[in-house]
């Protein structure tokens, strides 16, 4: 059947010569794979300018029942996504919450909430003038969503057994993040990408992780 929704993608995947699978999470449908062919092409239905990552696409879809990899028909970029790849920084936080997304969101059912969130995302990160808080920030907000956010904090059990130090800086992080030195920052995202990992084992292999700790300059 055919559909208009929107998408953010999460990722591309060559598979074969000039083809190519989109990971998108859609409105409508949640996390769909998708066939995209020679998106260098002026006629391409998708182009390479629409496969950015977090970018925010209008589309125009086919779905079929029991089909694994489902048919864009049209694309097109939405507004918010000119202004989303204006500055490298913001480039690199796109690229690592969509690495973060695609490996722990394993649902392939729709999610307005979740999706209305990641819009948000974008339109803040646009705007935002401290692109190193805005991770510790997207990381603790979506930890929300995907059910593993340590409302507990002193109870939780990853916390708890944590060097007290790194515990302090924890709490603190849940607290009062706007607090944190330069230095702190960089030590709780790698505290808050290890307690990703106690709850999503392919956290472990976060490609996007390295080129993110250049933005804690900003």
């Amino acid at each position: 059947m055919h559909h208009t929704t929107q998408g953010i993608v999460l990722g591309v995947t060559r598979y074969k010569d000039n083809a190519y699978i989109a990971t998108i999470f859609t409105k409508d449908f949640g996390k769909i794979s998708y066939s995209i062919y020679n998106p260098q092409s002026k006629k391409a239905k998708v182009r390479t300018q629409h496969l950015g990552a977090m970018s925010l696409l209008d589309l125009e879809v086919t779905h079929r029942e029991n089909k694994d990899i489902q048919q864009i028909t049209e694309a097109k970029l939405h507004s918010l996504s000119y202004a989303l790849y204006e500055e490298p920084a913001k480039i690199s936080i796109c690229l690592f919450m969509a690495d973060v997304i695609q490996k722990s969101l394993e649902s392939r059912n729709a999610d307005t909430q979740l999706f209305d969130f990641l819009v948000h995302c974008i339109e803040s990160l646009i705007s935002s003038k401290q692109v190193g808080l805005f991770a510790l920030s997207f990381l603790l907000d979506y930890a929300k969503f995907i059910g593993i956010y340590p409302y507990d904090q002193m109870e939780n059990e990853v916390i708890r057994y944590l060097p007290n130090s790194d515990k302090n800086l924890f709490l603190t992080l849940l607290d009062s993040p706007e607090k944190l030195s330069l230095t702190d920052r960089r030590r709780s995202l790698q505290l808050l990408i290890n307690y990703y990992q106690q709850f999503i084992p392919g956290m472990e292999h976060l490609k996007s992780l390295s080129v993110l700790t250049e933005v804690f300059s900003a």
